[in-house]
């Protein structure tokens, strides 16, 4: 009885966690109140920060201090409905930034909707806010679903499990096990690959010796079948048009990608997925890229001193010198602006020793796990200053530790090659430093094991996997038959 009264209770809680916006009407239907992202909803209050904002303040220490305790209240309320789907009403008072000739005005707002879109629709009705990128977030409406219950409410229910077998079928590989079922079909695909890889290693070897290009890059998904076909129709470009074409790319590198365009390096970047004729066009234009690959590091130079000399580096993924130009304008007119801001954040202190990434306007202003700054090149001054304020020790201590972590990371690797000879070991961008050091170390203390490995190439990321070459993907966390 207490075993059941337990199950009972599990399914109790189970029941009552499901998300707020799953309600169901009266006919069955199940409707969805759609969740705005947390990216959603900061976009959406963004103008409310505008005109609360504490730094708006300075002359009104009290009238700061009150707007800075409602903007944590705030924030604490929305993030318990963004986790939990509830939070406990509250009143605000804010006080709202004057217009010229104006006297200081409050507003409150009242916080009790279990709603984010309402309660942000009822912030920004308080300051008389225009409602118009709530409204166009659209609310979905779904058929009829069923719902799929942990094995526990079948169990203490009595009702038939109609995914019994799913749940039998469902298994927590061991790295062992996994290899034993999988390593036939990574062999087969390897060996399947290893001709075309043969001749796309003589073809890239025959293109840049007789171009004379620095380097041959691949940064995209397609497989080697795509790879070598677009060497073939770039080569019967180049014997077609000689002259532009070795112009454009002597001593450049070549990266073949899903663009088309200079990158921000000045390394020539051809898309696979368009034809020859458009390769052409743009090898023809490379000569009117070269001021503006000049300019950006003019720019990026100018972006330390507006940001006490932080140390301004590059996205480790290809990106085009046209973008990369728009988005440091952006945030150098913003930060040309917010200089009180960075005197008063900052106090002339030196940053040299810390790292900043600029970024498109999706991207959240957050601190990397490899210790940089991302910031969207579209957030407001203030808040990109003080957010660098705030974490800047972290900032720094994060950038030590991946500096050691990485010079370990690459010993360990290496180990890991020579032992469980291995072609290659890379490992995700999700995949932190210290977690492919900790994967590493476990996979040789198992190395006896593991035999089926030899030969091919391992990429550390967080699933399991045969990849199209007949490499083999490893979650960092893999668990071992060993004890």
């Amino acid at each position: 009885m207490q075993v059941m009264h337990k199950l009972c209770w599990r399914y109790f809680r189970a029941a009552r966690s499901f998300r707020s916006d799953i309600l169901k009407n009266s006919k069955g239907v199940i409707t969805v109140n759609r969740y705005l992202s947390i990216n959603e909803t900061a976009a959406a209050l963004r103008p409310f920060y505008f005109v609360v904002h504490p730094d708006l303040f300075g002359q009104h220490p009290q009238e700061r201090e009150v707007n800075e305790e409602s903007l944590k209240r705030l924030h604490e309320y929305l993030t318990s409905l963004q986790k939990t789907g509830k939070a406990t009403p509250r009143e605000l008072v804010f006080f709202v930034r004057p217009q010229q000739n104006e006297d200081l005005s409050s507003v409150t707002v009242n916080l009790h909707s279990e709603s984010l879109r309402s309660t942000v629709t009822s912030v920004l009705s308080s300051v008389h806010l225009p409602l118009d990128f709530v409204d166009n977030i659209p609310k979905k409406r779904y058929k009829p679903v069923e719902i799929r219950w942990d094995p526990t409410y079948y169990h203490a229910t009595g009702k038939k499990n109609p995914y019994k077998e799913y749940y039998k079928r469902k298994k927590d590989w061991t790295l062992f096990d996994w290899l034993q079922k999988h390593a036939s079909k990574a062999v087969a695909k390897r060996l399947l690959c290893q001709q075309i890889q043969q001749e796309i290693a003589v073809m890239e070897h025959k293109v840049i010796s007789q171009i004379g290009l620095k380097d041959l890059i691949w940064k995209n998904d397609w497989g080697f079948i795509h790879c070598l076909a677009s060497l073939k129709s770039f080569q019967r470009l180049f014997q077609e048009h000689p002259d532009i074409t070795s112009h454009a790319l002597k001593d450049k590198t070549l990266v073949f990608s899903k663009q088309t365009g200079v990158s921000a390096q000045g390394d020539i970047v051809l898309s696979m997925e368009s034809v020859p004729s458009d390769w052409l066009k743009m090898l023809s234009l490379v000569d009117a890229y070269k001021p503006m690959v000049s300019r950006l590091p003019y720019m990026e130079s100018k972006l330390s001193e507006l940001l006490a000399n932080i140390c301004v580096v590059r996205q480790n993924i290809v990106i085009m010198a046209e973008e990369y130009e728009l988005l440091l304008n952006q945030i150098l007119n913003i930060l040309s602006r917010s200089q009180t801001d960075v005197y008063h954040y900052l106090r002339n202190g030196d940053l040299s020793h810390l790292q900043l990434i600029v970024e498109g306007g999706e991207a959240p202003l957050t601190l990397s796990s490899s210790g940089q700054f991302i910031v969207p090149a579209t957030v407001p001054g203030f808040m990109i200053v003080k957010f660098i304020a705030d974490n800047k020790e972290m900032a720094f201590t994060v950038l030590q530790d991946v500096e050691l972590l990485m010079k370990m990371e690459n010993v360990v690797k290496e180990q890991c090659k020579d032992r469980l000879q291995l072609t290659s070991i890379t490992r995700d961008e999700s995949v932190t430093p210290k977690q492919m050091i900790s994967c590493c170390e476990r996979l040789l203390e198992d190395a006896i094991y593991l035999s089926e490995l030899s030969g091919g190439s391992v990429r550390v990321s967080n699933y399991y996997a045969v990849m199209k070459d007949g490499g083999v993907s490893i979650p960092w966390n893999w668990k071992s038959d060993i004890s």
